[in-house]
């Protein structure tokens, strides 16, 4: 009890009690403080690992619409030509049939060029010109047999 007494007595014993409970006080500060900067690293941390994953999902993301703007460059670039080909048939098909126009049918052919002359004779001027067998045939209205024996005669 002899110590007690003693401390109770001393004059410095509060000045030591009030730097020792400033010091329990700064000590339980720091402690809060690390506890929340801890909590706060970890907050953050599982923030930096969602940002991660969702960047991860954007570059999926825009991998596979670079895909599908790859694939679709190339239809459109199949779809250009296809196109190109159908001008191209459609202008040769054009052509053709303007020539096919010019050209005399066979019903006006006979009408308007034999009117006077008759099929054997047109089959002959036909033969010199250097016709077909069929289309003197087709043209004329005679038999495979009058058109070869013509041919033979007259080319």
């Amino acid at each position: 009890m002899d110590i007690y007494n003693t401390l109770m007595n001393d004059p410095q014993l509060p000045v030591f009690l009030v730097l020792a409970v400033i010091g329990l006080l700064g000590l339980v500060t720091t402690l809060i403080t690390l506890l929340l900067e801890r909590q706060g690293a970890q907050q953050l941390q599982r923030r930096l690992t969602d940002l991660g994953h969702q960047l991860i999902e954007q570059q999926e993301d825009y991998n596979k619409l670079e895909k599908l703007q790859f694939l679709g460059a190339q239809r459109q670039q199949r779809m250009d030509q296809v196109l190109q080909d159908i001008y191209g048939l459609i202008e040769s098909n054009s052509q053709l049939l303007d020539r096919i126009k010019d050209q005399p049918s066979p019903s006006s052919t006979l009408s308007s060029e034999v009117p006077s002359q008759s099929n054997y004779e047109h089959a002959i001027r036909m033969a010199k010109e250097g016709m077909s067998g069929e289309k003197i045939q087709h043209v004329c209205g005679l038999t495979e047999g009058e058109v070869s024996l013509i041919l033979d005669l007259h080319q």
